[in-house]
Order: structure tokens, then sequence, then C-alpha cells
């Protein structure tokens, strides 16, 4: 498999946390008093399928489908800014995408199938002062592995001595990975936009709400824009970005747009576009923003809907029954 090497990729999260000595307490932590980690550790993706590379989900996450019986490696790089050595541990721990919540880690080192199939070389790294370390990434699917998407995370995780408290400060970061199991290409990502509704915040700020349904075989990470036109006076608006959390194949979620408190009610005609890697469609519709509550947009007109080789294959049916009209005419006159 070929690869495109040295992308470079933001950390996918990073967090400082304090963990009590109890399992299952997980904390934000207050800065220590004494020098420690608090952020310094980071994590990013060196290489991704060349079939992938006009994807930006997979310059970010580890995201594949692989038939059973496959084995693949990815390199990663950990890096530690801080003006300490660190000792840093790197592995996989479990992930899912719940209906409300989108993308929800497991706690600490949680197992699910996925992590039982990843590897990592080599566990741990000594890293020095503002200095950086590669490390491979292993997932060797079993011939008899079960079809359909999973998730999990690969975590770089540096923890500091206790503090005498039962606290322990933890600093970890994570590269999100999205494996589909099954013959080919997998399943096609695809999304269809549904209602566009028109609200207003608790304090009044009109917000423009797109309810997305995952109608693909793939996650999604959706993000967007909305732009409105034809506003009162003719006025339009520059196009405001909106994200959501991960959508898993057949739920649905939502992204929000939040406007200028400013903004007048309307009547507006919007143009809301979603994007989650190369999957991208875009729904018109006519929407006023109420004064308080919310309202289902009119006139949802959307590109989702409908598959475009269903209009291709319709065109050339309305084509064919044009030409084979045109050709009894003829015969007729010719008799």
């Amino acid at each position: 498999m070929r690869f495109l090497r040295g992308s470079t990729v933001g950390v996918v999260a990073i967090m400082t946390v304090a963990l009590a000595t109890v399992a299952g307490a997980p904390a934000v932590a207050q800065e220590p008093a004494d020098p420690g980690p608090s952020g310094n550790i980071g994590i990013r993706l060196l290489e991704a399928p060349v079939s992938l590379q006009d994807d930006p989900r997979a310059l970010a996450y580890i995201i594949d489908n692989l038939p059973p019986g496959t084995t693949i490696t990815r390199r990663i790089e950990v890096s530690n800014s801080s003006s300490l050595e660190e000792q840093v541990s790197i592995y996989p721990a479990a992930a899912n995408i719940d209906n409300n919540d989108g993308f929800q880690i497991g706690d600490g080192r949680a197992v699910n199938e996925l992590t039982t199939w990843m590897s990592v070389t080599p566990t741990d790294v000594t890293l020095a002062p503002n200095s950086v370390a590669e490390a491979v990434v292993t997932i060797a699917v079993p011939s008899d592995a079960p079809e359909g998407e999973q998730y999990a995370v690969v975590w770089a995780e540096t923890a500091g001595p206790s503090n005498g408290t039962g606290i322990q400060n933890v600093s970890r970061a994570g590269i999100r990975t999205y494996l589909s199991v099954g013959a080919g290409n997998g399943p096609a990502a695809d999304l269809e936009i549904g209602d566009v509704v028109a609200s207003r915040n608790e304090s009044g700020t009109p917000q423009v709400v797109a309810n997305i349904t995952n109608t693909g075989g793939r996650a999604l990470d959706p993000s967007g824009t909305v732009e409105l036109s034809g506003g009162p006076g003719g006025i339009s608006t520059a196009p405001v970005k909106g994200s959501s959390g991960s959508i898993a194949p057949g739920q649905s979620g939502s992204v929000t747009f939040t406007l200028d408190p400013a903004l007048p009610a309307g009547p507006w005609q919007a143009a809301v576009t979603i994007t989650s890697g190369l999957v991208s469609k875009t729904s018109a519709v006519e929407l006023t923003f109420p004064d308080q509550g919310s309202v289902t947009a009119a006139g949802t007109s959307s590109d989702s809907g409908v598959p475009v080789w269903i209009w291709g294959l319709a065109a050339l049916v309305a084509v064919a029954i044009a030409v084979a009209v045109v050709v009894v005419m003829r015969r007729r006159k010719i008799s």
C-alpha cells in the first residue's frame, strides 16, 4: 500500500486531567504548583494512504477499510514541547460514537474489539526537552473479523508524580481511529440534510440548526457553513461556520450555526453546506428567525436527496423516448 508521507496535521485532542488513585474518577486538574506535565505532549499522523490524500480527515485520523486478514501500519510522531524530560507511554484505547454526544473515548486504557487488533512500537519513549520521536501503529485484522466500522484512539500519555493528595496530573494527546472491515473499498460515506431550523438561543441570538442523517456506511465528522442572502433591504451575510460531533452510520445529528445578534429576523434565503471528508451537500431554504423558540425553514431543497446517477439515468430514458417518438413519426410520414 502506497502512503502519502510527511503530512502535517494538528493534534486531535490534548487534555490535562487529574486521575484519582481510585479508578473511574477523572477530573480536570488545576495548574500544578511545581513544574510538571500540563499539555506538553503532542501527537500527529505522519502518513496516510495516497488514495485518501484529498480527504482532510485521513490526514488527521487513522482511517481505512480493510478486508479480514489484512495488516497495516501507520507512522506517528510524539512530541515534548516542555523544558523537562518526559516519559511517554503510547497505547490504543477504546472509543465509540454516541448518537447524542458524538465521538466518545473510554476511560483509561479501555478495551474494545478494535484495540485487541492494535499495537504500538515502541510502547514507551523518553523524550528530551523540545524533542520528538517516531512510533509505528500496527492494525492486524483477524481473518474472522466481523464486518462494520469500529473506533479507537491512539494515546501518547505522560503522568507526573502524585502530589500527596491522591491526585496525579496526566497529560495526553490522541489520534482518532476509524476502521471499517469489509471487502473492496468498503461502504461509501454519504449524508442527507434534513430539516433546517431557524431559532434563537436563551440570550436571543439567532441560530440556524441543520439536521444531518448519516446515510452511508462510514462515520461522519460534519462541519459546514450557512450563508444568508436576500434579507431585508437586500442585505446578505458572509459564510458562518459550524461543526458537530461524529455521527455513526444510520444515526442522526445536527450542525448549529450561531449568527450575529444584530441580524434582522428576515425573511432570508439560506444556503447550508455540510461537509465531511470528501462528501459535501448543500440545502437551500427560506427562513425567518422567530422572536423566541424555533421554527422549521420553508421550501427546503437539497442536492442530498435523489442521487445524481438516478437523474442521469432518467435523462437518458427521456432522450431515448424522444428519439423513439421521432423515428415513429418519420416512418408514418414515409408510409
